[in-house]
């Protein structure tokens, strides 16, 4: 496979170039046509307002206009300044902030020119028209005042109000005042007339009203001259020259930066690709190992799969010659598979038992409820070994046969899945209630002969025939105990076979603890005689439980005359039984024997089973004792349980339910 670069690589060096023209284009110094016009027309706005202010200079020396001071001449500078307003994009925003704000006093200077001509211009008129009417105001003054130096000087005053060039000049004021100065002085003379008097009043006002109207017209011009819109024009023009030149100075600190950027990323790209070219060389090489794994691993997959494939048909082989039913269900007991056997079992065809509910179809309707419930059980089991019951089941054509039912949850991948095997026990059910009915036509067939062999060998002991022989004598007692041995062992078998058939009764009536230990001990106490072991009995209070006397006493015989047999000379044991607080009576047997280990204790209860052959030699026994006593216990609704250690003894230990006195 030939190395090259991934759809990722490759979309990385285009975005790579794409950023690298983008940052070209920023970088790119601006155009200056933008500028260059807006520079343009600053300096026009500029050249105007000093066209304006000199024209109204001109027409304030009454010299002629050459453009125009009038209101539209002032809406036109107002209007370019405005189209200003539409500054260029490069300004940054305080750029943009600054340069509106002076073009905001430019037009504030311009209206407060416009407003200053105009007051300035209406007190013009008013001077001109005082002054038409002043030389009347002078000849009739003069008229009234006699000839002399009063009169005189009323002629001079007219004479400087009329001859001035225009009442703005500066030496014009100074003139008026002191020509009514000498006017007052010249008044204190002889007393005039009431007519000269009201005349020289007027003529005096006419003089002050036409001085203070030429100093307020030079105050406007003054003004308007101090704060003129062509001085705003120019501090325009220079903050965008400022604004400018900063911009222009950030554009070339951001060109750097861009720069320095385009040769990162140029290099960054640069490495980039080098590296991927690299990782498509080794990715190449990685290929080609992964190829060739991939081809082993799917011949690997292959011969699996064909294992796979084989060990499918071995199981599925197995289900089928399986002779014991195996049916499948799901997570809510439906059926899913039914192999054969199962159909043979249940006499019903796979297709109609798949998706049946499990329980309605094997149980018999006349099943009882607590049978019904231990199979629910077993089959609701999640946990724990494979749970294993015996039921009878129902065939399709309505027969029951006995089965033993094995509920194994099976954890794998997919749902839940639950396997039930059916045994059919027919056959084994006739070949165990064969054995039984053998055993006990056997057992009661040899009872009876037994029964006169051990009365005949009692009375031969006893001398009943005359005084025997010591060595013959020896040899009735071992003919004597080995016959009473097996009449034991056939008791024995005998209540085996009961209790497997069900037919052990069990007369259930009051007992008291300490008669039924009292009573075991009475029977026993001979052989511990013999065995050198003493028996001591540990009932506390008067406890009571109800049972079949015989039976229990049977139980705890068992149990003592095994403590007995296991227990050294001189050692003692203990019958003990006491009421508990959870409402139970409790029996146990305490000897000081060897103990037993806990491996062997499984065996105990078992049938047949004793832990040591040395043993079975010395001490005797058939190894049912225990299985007896314990299906006895079970009945009765109690268990026997041990608890020992090797060299401590042993306490062997069963309950019952106490029985309540009546209160």
């Amino acid at each position: 496979m030939e190395p090259r670069l991934s759809k990722r690589s490759a979309a990385l060096a285009a975005g790579a170039l794409l950023l690298l023209c983008t940052l070209f284009i920023l970088g790119r110094p601006g155009s200056t046509a933008e500028h260059d016009r807006y520079r343009g027309q600053l300096r026009q706005l500029r050249v105007a307002t000093a066209q304006l202010e000199v024209d109204v200079l001109r027409q304030r020396l009454g010299m002629r206009e050459t453009h125009g001071t009038q209101g539209h001449d002032f809406d036109a500078l107002a209007a370019r300044a405005r189209a200003l307003r539409v500054m260029p994009g490069f300004l940054s925003g305080e750029g943009l902030r600054s340069l509106t704000a002076s073009l905001d006093a430019y037009l504030r200077a311009l209206e407060d020119s416009r407003t200053l001509l105009a007051t300035a211009r209406e007190q013009d008129a008013r001077i001109a028209a005082l002054r038409q009417t002043f030389p009347q105001s002078v000849f009739a003054t003069a008229a009234a005042l006699p000839p002399g130096a009063l009169r005189e000087q009323v002629e001079a005053l007219g004479v400087d109000v009329l001859t001035a060039s225009r009442p703005s000049e500066e030496r014009f004021g100074a003139r008026v005042e002191g020509a009514l100065e000498r006017l007052a002085h010249l008044r204190k003379g002889p007393p005039l007339s009431a007519a000269a008097n009201a005349a020289l009043d007027d003529l005096a006002a006419r003089t002050r009203e036409l001085a203070a109207l030429s100093r307020s017209a030079d105050a406007s011009f003054q003004a308007l001259l101090d704060h003129s819109a062509s001085s705003e024009a120019e501090r325009l023009i220079s903050t965008y020259l400022q604004l400018q030149e900063q911009s222009q100075s950030r554009a070339e600190r951001t060109r750097i930066v861009l720069f320095g950027v385009s040769l990162l990323l140029v290099g960054y790209v640069f490495v980039v690709l080098v590296r991927l070219a690299r990782a498509s060389a080794a990715l190449g090489e990685l290929n080609r190992g992964l190829e060739a794994r991939v081809a082993e691993r799917t011949q690997a997959l292959s011969a699996a799969s064909a294992e796979a494939r084989a060990s499918d048909a071995r199981k599925a082989a197995i289900l089928e010659a399986s002779p014991d039913g195996i049916v499948v269900l799901d997570e809510v007991g439906r059926v899913v598979e039914f192999n054969p056997s199962a159909e043979a079992h249940f006499r019903l065809r796979s297709v109609q038992a798949v998706g049946a509910d499990f329980l309605t179809l094997a149980l018999p309707a006349s099943l009882p409820a607590a049978q019904r419930d231990s199979v629910r059980a077993a089959l609701q089991r999640d946990d724990g070994p494979a749970a294993r019951v015996e039921s009878p089941c129902l065939r399709a054509d309505g027969g029951v046969f006995p089965a033993e039912l094995t509920f194994a949850r099976v954890h794998a991948d997919g749902p839940p899945r639950v396997t039930v095997f059916v045994r059919d026990l027919t056959e084994r059910k006739t070949v165990e209630r064969m054995k039984n009915e053998f055993i006990s036509t056997v057992s009661h067939e040899l009872r009876t002969p037994l029964t006169s062999i051990r009365g005949s060998l009692g009375l031969l002991e006893g001398g009943i025939v005359g005084e025997l022989p010591a060595q013959a004598l020896d040899m009735v007692r071992i003919a004597r105990t080995n016959t009473e041995r097996l009449i034991r062992l056939i008791n024995e078998i005998l209540d085996l076979e009961k209790m497997e058939s069900g037919m052990l009764e069990l007369k259930l009536q009051p007992q008291t603890a300490q008669d039924l230990v009292e009573a075991t001990l009475l029977g026993v106490q001979g052989m511990a005689e013999t065995a050198q072991v003493t028996l001591r009995s540990d009932v506390e209070g008067a406890p009571q439980v109800k049972g079949d006397r015989d039976r229990l006493i049977q139980v705890l015989t068992n149990l003592v005359s095994n403590a007995v047999k296991f227990s050294p000379p001189g050692a003692s044991v203990v019958v003990a039984a006491a009421g508990m607080e959870d409402g139970r009576v409790r029996f146990s047997v305490t000897d000081q024997g060897p103990g037993i280990p806990e491996e062997k204790m499984g065996r105990l209860f078992g049938r047949f089973q004793q832990l040591d052959a040395s043993d079975t030699r010395s001490k005797g026994g058939t190894g049912l004792g225990l299985a007896i006593s314990q299906a006895i216990v079970e009945q009765h609704g109690g268990r026997i349980e041990v608890l020992s250690r090797p060299g401590e003894g042993a306490t062997f230990h069963f309950s019952l339910e106490a029985l309540r006195a009546p209160a």
